[in-house]
């Protein structure tokens, strides 16, 4: 018998790391937030990463304080998820960049902040709905063909607690949006799984950041919070870092298997 000092590791971490490394990673909606988070850990295992963003102001101040890693690791580039052409763009500016594109992390999206129903009009639900969805669409579309010829991929689509119930506080087209998110991460592993692409969802609670302090300061509602973290069995709010940590796994092949899937990080407000 083999003592356990002689057993194989399940998982080679040098080739787990090595294949990380050598994936180029799109994040869309990477200029702040959770999303800039996850650029960054990617950017310090020394991943090779895009950003792209709507806000060029934004984007430039992210390139710029990252521009440390270097212009071998990281590519940025101002793009409107919504417009296809603009799309279109910056996957070929990534193909011209890296030679390919692996993975692709969909954190673009907008919010308002509580409204009823019924006084949400047309342009305000084309921007939530479009912002959230449409844009995660597109980018997909554009980027599963040059994934494909790079021997497949990971796609993490980000939906939110209120994509597997709802949100009176964010509005009902935020909770369409992100409930659509679901279905088009679904159909995706399921129509592409067989080339070697992976999509999963991740639903995150109230995530503690820049964008939920500022929603809660126009409404008056900062003790909010406190609440919200006494309703986890965990005791405490849902931080960026929770969200990238199972970015960082759906991208790496610890989760090779895994597609198709709803990740919730929620601190387990939500159990099913």
């Amino acid at each position: 018998m083999s003592s356990s000092s002689e057993q194989s590791s399940v998982y080679d971490w040098d080739q787990v790391r090595q294949k990380m490394t050598q994936s180029v990673t799109l994040i869309m909606g990477g200029a702040q937030g959770t999303g800039k988070l996850a650029a960054q850990q990617l950017l310090e295992l020394g991943c090779p990463v895009v950003i792209a963003d709507l806000n060029a102001k934004r984007l430039a101040a992210t390139a710029k304080e990252f521009a440390s890693y270097g212009d071998d690791k990281l590519f940025t580039m101002p793009a409107d998820a919504t417009n296809p052409r603009e799309v279109q763009a910056l996957i070929a500016a990534i193909i011209a960049k890296f030679g390919k594109l692996n993975n692709v992390v969909y954190c673009a999206g907008a919010v308002r902040a509580q409204r009823p129903s019924l006084e949400v009009d047309g342009d305000e639900w084309d921007l939530i709905v479009n912002s959230n969805l449409k844009g995660a669409f597109l980018t997909e579309k554009a980027a599963i063909p040059e994934m494909i010829r790079a021997g497949g991929g990971s796609i993490v689509n980000m939906s939110s607690r209120a994509g597997r119930l709802s949100s009176l506080f964010l509005g009902i087209h935020y909770t369409v949006s992100k409930t659509g998110i679901l279905g088009l991460t679904r159909h995706i592993a399921t129509e592409f799984g067989s080339q070697g692409i992976r999509a999963n969802s991740i639903c995150p609670g109230g995530i503690i950041g820049e964008r939920m302090t500022y929603l809660m300061s126009q409404l008056n509602r900062e003790g909010d919070l406190e609440k919200l973290a006494k309703q986890s069995p965990l005791g405490r709010n849902v931080f960026e870092k929770d969200v990238v940590g199972a970015i960082l796994f759906l991208l790496s092949d610890l989760s090779s298997f895994i597609t198709g899937a709803i990740i919730d990080v929620n601190g387990g407000t939500l159990t099913v």
